[in-house]
């Protein structure tokens, strides 16, 4: 599809209906749908159920974020609209083998104007029973069924090059098929991560991580993870594993800019 400069693009998969073909009206149908009952609200950004179509999330966003967009034209060479850029990064990770919700469709302007600009991204809405946090909270044993299939989703998006950057347990669902990872628009790749980048991912499941879920789970974690990646030297392991929990402690101490206050909770202290 062809954009003119500044004005927004529209894509929309035969999937989704009640989607106007016109992309200014598209973008004003999504903002002019109701938030009142919103699966989650930070600020700037809403997700609420797409009215009159089962099966469908909206994900609309006021504005982009400067640096973000920085980040991405020094790695990618182009600026993209924020749902547009989450609509392909769902698309590239389910490609690399990590599960995530399908994009039906986006809707916004790219280059730097994009980025004052609102967007709306479509998806499907996974059908799950709980976030993975919320399922390891509830059940003491969860952790038995998943860590390995998180160090080993986990160590495949790294070893790919991604890094998340918001990678906490919230962040993946428990679905019939498997985790499933989603809020995925900060996602970034690039040749040459810096293994700092890597830890910080680490860092977001150790805070984040209950804690009725046990050291040595915790560890078995840490060691799949490391062995999918085929990080077999001693030190280098012993010296990530500090580096996470450092910054998991960091991290605990500053208090979130923007959080759906429905999320509002206490962190465990991080630790291994």
């Amino acid at each position: 599809m062809r954009q003119t400069r500044g004005a927004p693009g529209l894509w929309l998969s035969q999937a989704i209906g009640g989607v106007p073909a016109d992309p200014a009206q598209a973008l004003a149908a999504a903002f002019a749908a109701s938030a009142e009952v919103a699966l989650r609200a930070v600020h700037r950004r809403a997700t609420l159920l797409w009215p009159g179509q089962g099966g469908v999330v909206l994900k609309r966003y006021e504005r982009g974020v400067w640096g973000d967009a920085w980040r991405e034209r020094v790695a990618r060479g182009a600026v993209r609209s924020t749902a547009r850029r989450e609509a392909e990064n769902l698309a590239e990770l389910a490609a690399l083998g990590v599960p995530t919700p399908r994009a039906l469709g986006w809707c916004g302007s790219d280059g730097w104007l994009g980025v004052r600009r609102p967007s709306a991204l479509w998806m499907e809405a996974v059908e799950h029973a709980a976030s993975l946090r919320d399922a390891l909270a509830r059940d003491g044993d969860a952790h038995r069924r998943w860590r390995d299939e998180l160090a080993r989703l986990v160590a495949r998006l790294h070893g790919a090059g991604w890094r998340h950057r918001d990678l906490y347990l919230q962040h993946w669902l428990v679905g019939a098929r498997g985790l499933v990872l989603i809020d995925v628009g900060r996602c970034e790749r690039e040749p040459g991560m810096r293994e700092r980048w890597f830890v910080k991912d680490l860092a977001a499941l150790a805070l984040s991580c209950p804690a009725n879920v046990p050291a040595r789970s915790r560890l078995r974690f840490a060691a799949r993870y490391f062995e999918q990646r085929g990080l077999s030297e001693p030190r280098a392991k012993r010296r990530m594993l500090a580096a996470a929990l450092s910054k998991a402690r960091r991290m605990a101490a500053h208090k979130p800019r923007y959080v759906d206050p429905r999320e509002a909770q206490v962190a465990p202290e991080p630790s291994l």
